[in-house]
């Protein structure tokens, strides 16, 4: 294949199908992404459907900023979860790197 890659018509034959194959890729995968964005909106249309809160009615009036459907923005965890301030070691309390000291 050495021989392929000074040849510039078997360069640019080779360049083609690899851009190909990532258009078909990139459509694959905006085919999924729009199958999972409407399986989300028909579950959080769902009552029945645990942890799937209804949309806004920011959404549901197309209020959003970005124009269109998105993801769920992140949420800070229950004030319960994780170690409180006081169990957490502070920073540098487990002292130097392991290798600190070789050079």
């Amino acid at each position: 294949m050495a021989g392929d890659e000074s040849d510039p018509d078997a360069l640019a034959d080779q360049l083609e199908q690899q851009t190909d194959e990532l258009q078909q890729r990139s459509d694959d995968l905006q085919g999924e992404t729009e199958s999972a964005r409407s399986d989300w909106q028909r579950k959080r249309g769902d009552p029945g459907v645990p942890g799937a809160q209804p949309p806004s009615s920011d959404e549901l009036d197309g209020g959003d900023d970005q124009g269109g459907s998105q993801s769920p923005g992140p949420e800070a965890p229950p004030e319960g979860e994780g170690p409180a301030a006081s169990e957490a070691p502070s920073e540098g309390a487990a002292g130097p790197p392991a290798d600190a000291g070789e050079h």
